[in-house]
């Protein structure tokens, strides 16, 4: 069971050839003492563990970025990364290094920053193994399939001065900030509801084992979740608990609730109920497609709603903050208060461009030279995940749950309590 102190025994892997774990810690703990400190002048050396969909996107935002020198790439696919590696050099002119072994991407000094755009279950050893080898962690959301793996994540940032950013890229962009600034400004009045959904129409379903494609590394890629064979659905990893805690749950989940804790000033939700089911069928998935959820914050009520089944979609999602004077819709796009009264203008947004918003990016490589806390830091974002993960809880437990945010357990509730950790497949450890 991982503890709530258990970064202080340092999170460690062991290696392809079954390397011990005490052969690994020694040289992660030289490269933290040899971390550089990057010069205000000089452009940040990163490299991108992770070249799937989203990793791609990264990437793609990085090599025309002036602030940064994308110097390796990562990926457990070879298939993969190699043809990502003749893209940036036929755009760049500039050929990054290649691995499989994230290892050899962390065992480099040169490097001051890596990206962690993986399936969710690698997040908590990525992250912090990078900060213990003395990098710098953009980490993609959610943070961490389980709360005791967040907490050690914050705890292994805190210990080893790293700066972590997590990619909940709307905390760097003008529509949410100008609506928050609205929020929390009391002409919405007190806020006493918030309420955020999503609707999608694509749902993975299926589940028929074959054999990995060449050079695709299936052991790897599991890394602590179970071992299971490789199948062409399990590429679509979101729908299987192991590889993510709740799917479009802990994926777009992440996101709104972000904005919602954020415009509401409350991170700590005191109890959480949640319903749901897979009725649009999941054939061998086991992440529910439609979910209801209730969270209740003090003064305030939160309500989380998931469905597969979208027929407006340009208006997939969104978030809603209700006060006694008026009340707020905003997305990506936009924002708009009701009633006209209030005497707030509709404020429309340039369109999004990218998954991976640059400002976004910049705000991290400024605070690697700064030293400063990012816009979306580790500690915000993991208490961010809390939420959405205490919504999944509740949802395979099968009833309300009461939440103390200071000890961060469940009140009176091993059965839930169980739910906070997970166990990792030998020889991984955290």
């Amino acid at each position: 069971m991982v503890k709530k102190s258990s970064v202080s025994r340092r999170a460690f892997l062991a290696g392809a050839a079954g390397a011990a774990a005490g052969s690994l810690l020694p040289r992660t703990a030289r490269a933290t003492q040899a971390a550089r400190r990057v010069p205000p002048s000089e452009k940040v050396r990163v490299a991108v563990i992770g070249t799937g969909g989203m990793g791609s996107r990264h990437i793609e935002a990085l090599i025309s970025n002036p602030n940064c020198d994308l110097v390796a790439l990562c990926d457990a696919a070879k298939g993969r990364y190699m043809p990502v590696l003749d893209n940036v050099e036929k755009l760049s002119g500039r050929r990054p290094d290649g691995y499989q072994d994230f290892q050899q991407v962390l065992d480099r000094q040169d490097i001051d920053a890596v990206f962690v755009v993986t399936p969710d279950h690698w997040h908590p050893l990525l992250t912090i193994l990078a900060c213990q080898a003395g990098k710098d962690v953009y980490v993609e959301k959610p943070v961490c399939p389980t709360v005791r793996e967040g907490r050690a994540m914050v705890e292994a940032a805190r210990r080893y001065g790293r700066v972590v950013q997590v990619g909940t890229q709307q905390r760097s962009m003008p529509v949410f900030q100008k609506a928050i600034d609205i929020v929390q400004s009391g002409r919405l009045g007190t806020i006493t509801h918030a309420g955020a959904w999503v609707g999608v129409n694509e749902w993975q379903t299926g589940d028929t084992p074959a054999e990995p494609p060449k050079g695709f590394d299936w052991d790897r890629w599991l890394g602590p979740a179970p071992w299971v064979p490789w199948s062409p659905e399990r590429m679509s990893w979101m729908g299987w608990h192991d590889y993510a805690r709740g799917g479009q749950l802990t994926n777009w989940g992440v996101h709104l609730m972000d904005i919602v804790q954020w415009g509401i000033r409350q991170d700590r939700p005191l109890s959480v109920q949640a319903l749901g089911g897979s009725y649009l069928g999941n054939a061998g998935q086991d992440n529910y497609n439609t979910i209801e959820a209730i969270l209740e914050y003090p003064g305030c009520t939160v309500t989380w709603e998931q469905r597969h089944s979208n027929a407006n979609a340009n208006k997939g999602y969104g978030i809603t903050f209700s006060g006694t004077q008026g009340r707020l819709f905003v997305d990506r796009g936009s924002f708009v208060v009701e009633p006209e009264g209030v005497g707030i203008k509709e404020w429309v947004g340039e369109p999004e461009k990218s998954w991976a918003y640059p400002p976004h990016h910049d705000n991290f490589f400024e605070c690697i030279k700064t030293r400063q806390r990012p816009a979306a830091d580790i500690e915000q974002a993991f208490r961010t995940t809390t939420a959405v993960l205490l919504a999944g809880i509740s949802l395979k437990v099968g009833k309300k749950l009461h939440w103390d945010g200071e000890t961060e357990t469940f009140l009176n509730d091993e059965q839930a309590n169980r739910h906070l950790t997970r166990d990792y497949r030998a020889p991984w450890h955290l």
